[in-house]
């Protein structure tokens, strides 16, 4: 996905070579891209395909990189929104790696306890994964913010009402 503002020159119709010449620059931004996508030369790199998704009421672009020029003609709406459905897949693997399996979080600096973590982190997703799969679990985000409740609530009936002491015991004001 593009995240800054670039620069790009349009390419001079759909011409079979698919040669882009330098031409008049514009932001990605200002661009009329059509459903189909639309080719722009990427100064610094080169020909590549721009697409236009609208998510929350703004525009987000992709730019696609082919390595051979007949690959453009076939690659249309549909493959684009494919490709981005396995985009927002693969997104969607690492936030939850990151946030529900804390693969980023080991207290440990060997190498083999580090690789038993992320094998662990890993296994942990793919027990979620599978748990979703059979619906037993209809979201891992929400068993993770309910996993202690119970034992959270437990723990507090048992252990609070031997704490009375603790509790301020107010007394009247005294005038001296």
């Amino acid at each position: 996905m593009i995240k800054t503002i670039i620069r790009v020159s349009l390419c001079a119709g759909k011409q079979p070579s698919g040669f882009c010449g330098k031409g008049q620059w514009l932001q990605v931004q200002q661009l009329a891209i059509p459903e189909d996508g639309s080719l722009v030369y990427l100064r610094g790199f080169g020909t590549v395909k721009v697409f236009r998704e609208w998510l929350k009421n703004q525009p987000h672009h992709y730019a696609l990189y082919q390595p051979n020029d007949e690959d453009w003609v076939a690659f249309d709406r549909p493959a684009f929104l494919k490709l981005h459905d396995q985009h927002w897949q693969i997104e969607q693997y690492h936030r939850t790696l990151k946030q529900v399996c804390h693969i980023e979080h080991f207290q440990v600096r060997q190498p083999t306890a580090i690789r038993n973590h992320l094998f662990a982190a890993i296994c942990g997703y793919v027990q979620l994964q599978r748990l979703q799969a059979t619906d037993v679990i209809r979201n891992c985000y929400r068993l993770q913010r309910e996993l202690f409740n119970e034992v959270i609530a437990t723990f507090i009936q048992a252990f609070a009402p031997n704490l009375g002491h603790l509790n301020p015991q107010f007394q009247p004001p005294v005038n001296a």
